[in-house]
């Protein structure tokens, strides 16, 4: 669905058909903070898989990742498989990089995240200048603002809706029932962001979940 298909769906629900109350950079305005809002309440829900070209350091920090969830594999400008990746921790050397091992060569590269951190790790052995790294990333990414001629992902089309119909109605603030619209739509908002996150986690899990959110 496109911006223009949302809004007239928000006219519809907000009985504002001939748009008498509200104009069409309100709604888009709103829909752009209901976005900025579903990133921070769940970011899970704006996982991609990203190729980063690294830095010629050992300290990386890719500009297409906010928030770093994996280093899945070295690879080529086309996120092509090349070698392994192994994640290490402050206190365990591994099998990359020690001092008194000689090493085979090898595109491997073992990383290790840097506390406190969103998106930024360490690569071992470091890149030098004469090499161009790719590494396959999982990372959320923050998603950019929508216009006119946006498609909006159906994912997000529910929570979406909710929010900005929240945002309409809690304006009225003169209207008892108004405001309990608001206070409606923006439980739903919330439930459905929670609810799809738990399912999320659930089926890593390989734990079903009922309509409800609890356990089976």
């Amino acid at each position: 669905m496109n911006v223009a298909d949302f809004i007239l769906r928000v006219r519809y629900d907000y009985n504002d058909i001939d748009a008498d109350r509200v104009e069409d950079p309100l709604i888009l305005d709103y829909l752009n903070e209901a976005q900025t809002e579903l990133y921070a309440l769940n970011p899970r829900a704006f996982v991609k898989s990203v190729v980063a070209k690294l830095d010629e350091s050992d300290l990386q920090q890719p500009c297409c990742c906010d928030i770093l969830y994996s280093v899945d594999a070295v690879t080529d400008a086309h996120g092509n498989f090349k070698a392994e990746t192994k994640e290490e921790n402050s206190e365990a050397s591994g099998a990359f990089g020690k001092k008194n091992c000689k090493r085979k060569k090898s595109d491997s590269r073992a990383y290790s995240r840097v506390k406190d951190s969103a998106n930024q790790f360490i690569v071992k052995p470091p890149v030098s200048p004469n090499e161009t790294v790719y590494l396959r990333l999982t990372c959320a990414v923050k998603p950019e603002p929508f216009d006119e001629n946006s498609e909006i992902d159906d994912r997000h089309y529910a929570a979406l809706l909710d929010y900005v119909l929240y945002r309409l109605f809690s304006a009225e603030t003169e209207s008892a029932t108004s405001q309990q619209k608001a206070a409606m739509y923006f439980k739903q908002f919330q439930g459905n962001v929670m609810l799809k996150e738990q399912i999320r986690r659930q089926a890593v899990l390989h734990q079903p979940v009922n309509s409800n959110g609890g356990k089976r």
